[in-house]
C-alpha cells in the first residue's frame, strides 16, 4: 500500500465535504487517505479491501511466529503433552457439563 502524501493526506473537514468523492478515489487507486485535524495526522483511513488484507497478513503473521516458536521448543526437546490430556482440556472448555446433569 503506497501513499502519494500530496495526494493522499487532507483535512478531516475536507474529507467530510467529498467523502462520497475521496472513498471513491480510494477504492480507484487502491490507497489509504490520512486525516488531519489542526495540521497534525488524526486518523487512517482504509477501503475495506485493504483492511481485509492488512488484518489476513497481520494473522498470517502472526501464525508464522507461532509455528515458528513451536518449531524452536521441539527443536530443543519439548514434545508438548499426552493427546489423551489435550482432548480433556478441550472437551472441558468447549463442552462443559451443565450443573445437575
Amino acid at each position: 500500500m503506497k501513499m502519494i502524501l500530496a495526494e493522499d493526506i487532507v483535512s478531516v473537514t475536507d474529507f467530510a465535504r467529498g467523502t462520497k468523492e475521496h472513498l471513491a478515489d480510494m477504492a480507484k487507486k487502491q490507497r489509504p487517505r490520512v486525516l488531519t485535524q489542526n495540521g497534525k495526522a488524526a486518523a487512517v483511513v482504509l477501503t475495506v479491501e485493504a483492511f481485509d488484507e492488512m488484518a489476513h497478513q497481520a494473522e498470517e503473521h502472526r501464525l508464522d511466529l507461532e509455528l515458528k516458536a513451536a518449531l524452536e521448543a521441539y527443536a530443543n526437546g519439548d514434545r508438548g503433552r499426552p493427546l489423551d490430556e489435550a482432548f480433556a482440556d478441550l472437551r472441558k472448555k468447549h463442552f462443559p457439563k451443565k450443573a445437575g446433569v
